[in-house]
């Protein structure tokens, strides 16, 4: 549990950062130190995939249900199902679809699953195949579920620019010493939840991209 001094600057921070709204493409300078795992993601393993290309809106869908859950707001979906639509075309062989936790099976579901899923179904659908770019190019994005507060820069990805994420300072998982290269998961969950349309949220972790 961070002390309460920090819960303080966590506060100042946020209500700062959040009279910025409407969002801009504003860096953080940061301190903090280099992550040495360069592309953070929700699986730190990388297998073949055995999933044929026609199957690749089925996968879109399996893949963001396993990254959000049910009390993700549908932007924050929207927003999560971009990023991994254009890391999956840029690299499929780095998520492993045998891994439960990083690959949700509609096959496999309970009835009481169902309805989450049928959900970010439509939002998948909705996004049109809509990726990220910088300078005309996709590039492979790294994500986290978290950062201690700002996200880190990356020497192997000098297109990811570090900005301030301290909302995830309020989440029950908050760890000050988590390094997150990229995106907070959380981080957009709860901008989107807090007025953020999707692209909104993404330009805030990705001030240099653009979503086409």
């Amino acid at each position: 549990m961070f002390s309460i001094g920090k819960k303080i600057l966590a506060c100042a921070l946020l209500l700062v950062l959040m009279a910025l709204l409407p969002f801009t493409a504003v860096k953080c300078s940061t301190n903090g130190s280099k992550s040495e795992n360069t592309l953070t993601s929700s699986t730190g393993t990388t297998k073949t995939n055995t999933k044929s290309s026609d199957d690749t809106n089925e996968i879109l869908v399996g893949l963001t249900s396993a990254l959000c859950n049910e009390n993700f707001s549908s932007d924050a979906i929207k927003a999560i199902a971009i990023l991994i639509n254009t890391d999956y075309l840029v690299n499929p062989e780095y998520f492993d679809l045998e891994d439960k936790t990083v690959y949700v099976s509609k096959d496999e579901l309970d009835n009481s699953e169902k309805e989450y899923y049928l959900k970010v179904e439509n939002i998948v659908k909705s996004i049109d195949k809509k990726t990220l770019t910088v300078k005309n190019k996709k590039v492979f994005i790294p994500y986290s579920q978290l950062s201690c507060g700002y996200t880190l820069d990356s020497e192997d990805c000098e297109y990811i620019t570090s900005v301030a994420s301290p909302w995830d300072c309020f989440s029950k998982e908050y760890d000050e010493n988590a390094e997150c290269i990229g995106v907070s998961i959380n981080g957009i969950n709860y901008l989107c939840q807090n007025g953020a349309s999707a692209e909104q949220a993404l330009k805030w972790y990705l001030p240099e991209f653009e979503i086409k």
